[in-house]
């Protein structure tokens, strides 16, 4: 009989072009500027067998770095040579100098199980921000993030606002919504969750939170727009794309991984599980490409100790971005 086999697309982020190939569960497909790759592409900065990415047994999409000359980067963490690493829909992979956006149609797969059960990492103290006086003393939002009902997490306002205003701000702009129009869209959407009840409380068996947010941050706009009709400021764009299914659930996707991606470094960050210089030497290595000698050299610790800083920093951003989406989405 023959197996099911599932479609993997990287749309190139600088060109009007999709990379794509299909897979059956166990196949591994190699990626690089040599024509016997399985996938091809044409940049000279890319390695003749760059990377590798693999559909396992459960439906997974995992990839690998091949030993790269310019190395593989999966939402801007460096991969390790054959460090193999989960990719899902709005993931950005960079091979070289070419950058693209992870599409999967049909869907991303099962939750990780470790994730499920991981417990959310202690956030740091933080000071007020202005503007959101109003949401900082007034009870908190209540999400069941599971069908069953038996996870919750209590969110107060303010970090609710902190944690989801840039992401509608990002989404509403790449929408349509130009400068401070999509800042009143962002402002709008936390007012309506904070006005439904002093203690809101969502309940997952209605759907993922990351799509629910999604769905009221688009009511939210549609709804100003039909109000304000002509008055409201489009900014550059002359046409508004809400209407669009595709276009909105890439947008929202692309926004939301790299909303998931702040959020997890912070907390990483902001945890206290690492030394200032390690967290140094992971974001100049791991993030921005410099090498490893000259890391060690300007923060005065040996090669093999910048590696291991990075390594031990990345599994934890990794399983932080894991376990919220598997909470959220």
């Amino acid at each position: 009989m023959n197996q099911q086999r599932i479609r993997f697309e990287l749309q190139v982020h600088t060109k009007d072009t999709t990379l794509a190939c299909e897979f059956t569960p166990g196949e591994e497909v190699t990626f690089g500027r040599d024509d016997a790759s399985g996938v091809r592409i044409p940049d000279e900065s890319v390695s003749r067998l760059h990377a590798a990415v693999r559909l396992s047994e459960d439906g997974k999409f995992l990839i690998k770095d091949l030993g790269s000359r310019s190395g593989t980067n999966l939402n801007w963490i460096r991969l390790e040579p054959d460090e193999s690493v989960r990719v899902r829909t709005g993931d950005r992979i960079r091979f070289g100098s070419t950058e693209c956006v992870v599409r999967l149609p049909a869907g991303d797969g099962p939750d990780d199980e470790a994730a499920a059960n991981a417990p959310e990492i202690p956030k740091a103290g933080h000071e007020t921000r202005a503007g959101v006086d109003e949401f900082k003393t007034r009870g908190s939002l209540l999400l069941r993030l599971n069908a069953s009902g038996t996870l919750e997490r209590e969110i107060g306002w303010r970090d609710f606002y902190d944690r989801y205003v840039p992401l509608i701000k990002g989404f509403a702009g790449r929408a349509g919504a130009g400068g401070e129009e999509a800042e009143d869209v962002a402002h709008e959407v936390v007012a309506n969750f904070f006005r439904a009840s002093h203690r809101f409380e969502y309940d997952a068996t209605h759907g993922r939170f990351r799509g629910y947010l999604k769905a009221a941050t688009l009511n939210a706009m549609r709804a100003r727009w039909r109000k304000r009709g002509g008055q409201v400021n489009l900014g550059e764009h002359d046409e508004v794309r809400i209407d669009d299914p595709g276009y909105v659930d890439d947008v929202w996707a692309q926004e939301w991984t790299r909303s998931v991606i702040e959020r997890a470094l912070e907390a990483v960050r902001s945890s206290g599980n690492q030394s200032e210089q390690s967290w140094e030497a992971f974001d100049l290595y791991g993030r921005r490409g410099v090498p490893a000698a000259e890391v060690a050299e300007r923060l005065s610790m040996s090669p093999e100790s910048i590696r291991q800083a990075k390594s031990r920093i990345s599994r934890q951003v990794r399983a932080e971005i894991e376990r919220i989406r598997t909470e959220e989405g």
